[in-house]
């Protein structure tokens, strides 16, 4: 993993002022900035959920082994607040040596929810779910 000045791992940051000293370059010019790059990527139908984490998490895993656990908890846990925190479990450290010992932030957005399968009142099967998509600006 490439690392600004070989030391830090993140290229946008509001502090981390000693990479903000060149005095002939504006602020949005420096080696560090906190101006974010910004893409726009049209959903997918099979698109499932988008993960926004800091360092404290990739270190620890890597994008598909993230995937991977979400997919694994996401219907099991009983809120998207559960699932970050089944993660952020995982990659604490057990001890204060080594990776896992990082701060930890992340947030998960789950696009739409699956169908399941229940039961009504008669007792006749229905799908549940969020089969729409809703666009927000």
């Amino acid at each position: 993993m490439g690392r600004v000045n070989g030391s830090l791992n993140l290229s946008r940051a509001i502090g981390d002022m000693e990479l903000k000293q060149n005095k002939f370059l504006s602020p949005d010019k420096q080696i560090l900035t906190a101006n974010p790059d910004i893409n726009i990527v049209e959903l997918c139908d099979d698109d499932e959920f988008i993960v926004l984490a800091c360092d404290g998490i990739w270190d620890c895993m890597s994008s598909q082994q993230l995937v991977d656990f979400i997919r694994e908890h996401i219907n099991t846990e009983e809120s998207l607040s559960a699932v970050c925190e089944r993660v952020l479990d995982r990659c604490l450290a057990p001890s204060t040596a080594g990776e896992g010992c990082d701060n930890m932030t992340m947030i998960l957005v789950q696009f739409k929810k699956p169908f399941a399968q229940v039961k009504d009142a008669s007792g006749a099967e229905q799908l549940t779910g969020d089969a729409g998509c809703s666009e927000t600006q």
